[in-house]
């Protein structure tokens, strides 16, 4: 679906520019928890949480907590008058077994990088060589090994970059190095051009004798994810992507003499069957915008900012819609492997009739910031919050989360949250002065992980977030 997305017409990219007043101009965000809606999406991000606790403190897709997760959204939405539907699919789902690269000359230091999926294990105990380099860069030539003895070595490779639409760099992916051995970062996935001009070169490298390959992309400062669909070919060696500036420094090393790494890489696929939840539209060929969030959490903890808040905000426009208000309510899974839910409903619902797509993903940051972004659709979103003279930042349109397969089908696409796409970012002196909050902690300091319950949300962001998607939904639909 990669090489189709990458045809598709993307509307112009937003920056990350500031806009309205600073935290001491503007009225007190908190006052909005005194707003009845928000008792409601509180008592519902609750539930959910009591839901993880009582399901191995998780609602992950293909778990049982994500099961009863849906229960309880299926029967919220009956009380609200809406008829349901489960859009069931399946997938693969790649656990890391043993997973760790290291230099070991001529310093001692653990690589952050990340697994490479579909290739061959290391071997037990895994694998020490010296650092070569093609003569090429990139490896993906049939020469590009010709007179460099890399027998029995680690090989460090330059990735292409892709092709994709203007502004878009990488396909984005949901997850954070939490999942791999590497900082708390986004992943991104490599597009369809660049995965081949790999496979190539890990094919070359290992008929070059290469032992393991580590890839990086120049220039990019966030993790890329690299999957292949060859788990047994003993063709595709080993291999890890690693940041550019940890390239950069490697490079350095080999340049001063040589470097020594030790590669111990190791997945196991596993098949994940589960389903999105759909509100039943009362005319499905009428025009109508949908409205989405995703409800699956990561194995590690229960989501309940990321993303039982945006779930439960959605319950709450379904609560307030109308049954023959032209808007459907979705809530996907398996979005924190890959949107899978969402990727799935573009390929296989029509789109024809969907005027346009609103996301909302992690509203309840305990250390907010206001984040707004799309390629048309979110003046929804700031003509209310300038009306309301609450500031918010332009978050990247191609970001984290479900509106990207929408954003690449062609659907117009908008969305809010309370971490600006980037959760495990540190907030700026700047960013504390316009929305309160503390200076150099993230926004969400417990993203992806077990502390992500009830007690790590906060309701300032969720009121501000709660008010502007409400102003959406009356405005779309009349």
């Amino acid at each position: 679906m990669v090489a189709a997305l990458a045809g598709a017409a993307v509307g112009p990219l937003l920056t990350g520019t500031a806009h309205g007043a600073r935290a001491a101009d503007r009225p007190d965000p908190a006052r909005g928890a005194g707003d009845p809606a928000i008792g409601r999406i509180v008592r519902h991000m609750r539930e959910l949480d009591g839901i993880a606790a009582r399901h191995g403190g998780n609602r992950a897709a293909g778990y049982s907590g994500y099961e009863h997760s849906a229960r309880y959204v299926e029967r919220r939405l009956r009380a609200y008058g809406h008829r349901t539907r489960r859009l069931p699919f399946s997938y693969t789902r790649t656990d890391l077994l043993r997973d760790t690269v290291r230099q070991t000359g001529p310093r001692e230091r653990v690589l952050d990088h990340v697994a490479v999926e579909g290739v061959a294990a290391s071997p037990p105990g895994g694998a020490t060589g010296a650092l070569v380099t093609p003569a090429d860069r990139f490896g993906d030539a049939p020469d590009s090994w010709d007179g460099v003895d890399a027998r029995g070595r680690v090989a460090l490779l330059e990735l292409r970059p892709p092709k994709a639409p203007e502004g878009v760099r990488a396909l984005p992916e949901t997850r954070t190095g939490g999942c791999h051995g590497t900082r708390r970062a986004a992943l991104r996935r490599t597009a369809d051009d660049q995965t081949e001009a790999a496979r190539t070169a890990l094919r070359n490298a290992h008929a070059a004798g290469v032992v393991s390959v580590l890839f990086f992309l120049d220039g990019m400062d966030f993790g890329l994810l690299l999957r292949f669909d060859a788990p047994e070919d003993p063709a595709l060696p080993p291999a890890a992507t690693v940041f550019s500036e940890v390239a950069a420094s490697l490079r350095a090393d080999l340049a001063a003499g040589g470097a020594r790494l030790h590669v111990d890489l190791e997945l196991r696929d596993r098949k994940v069957d589960t389903f999105d939840v759909l509100t039943v539209p009362a005319d499905p060929d009428a025009p109508r915008h949908l409205f989405g969030a995703h409800l699956d959490s990561v194995p590690a903890g229960p989501g309940i900012d990321d993303n039982a808040s945006g779930s439960a905000l959605l319950l709450d426009l379904a609560r307030s819609a109308a049954r023959r208000a032209p808007a459907q309510f979705c809530w996907w899974g398996g979005e924190e492997d890959g949107m899978r839910g969402s990727q799935h409903f573009v390929d296989t619902e029509p789109l024809e009739p969907v005027r346009g797509y609103f996301n909302m993903d992690m509203v309840a940051a305990p250390n907010h910031v206001v984040g707004v972004y799309g390629n048309g659709p979110e003046r929804h979103y700031t003509e209310h919050l300038a009306a309301a003279g609450q500031p918010w930042l332009e978050g990247p349109v191609d970001g984290m989360s479900d509106q990207v397969p929408f954003l690449f089908a062609g659907v117009p696409v908008a969305g809010i949250d309370t971490v600006r796409s980037r959760p495990a970012a540190l907030k700026t002196e700047e960013e504390a002065r316009r929305f309160g909050g503390t200076a150099g902690l993230p926004y969400d300091p417990r993203y992806h992980a077990a502390g992500d319950t009830l007690d790590n949300t906060g309701r300032a962001g969720l009121a501000v977030c709660a008010a502007a998607s409400h102003a959406v939904l009356r405005s779309v639909t009349g």
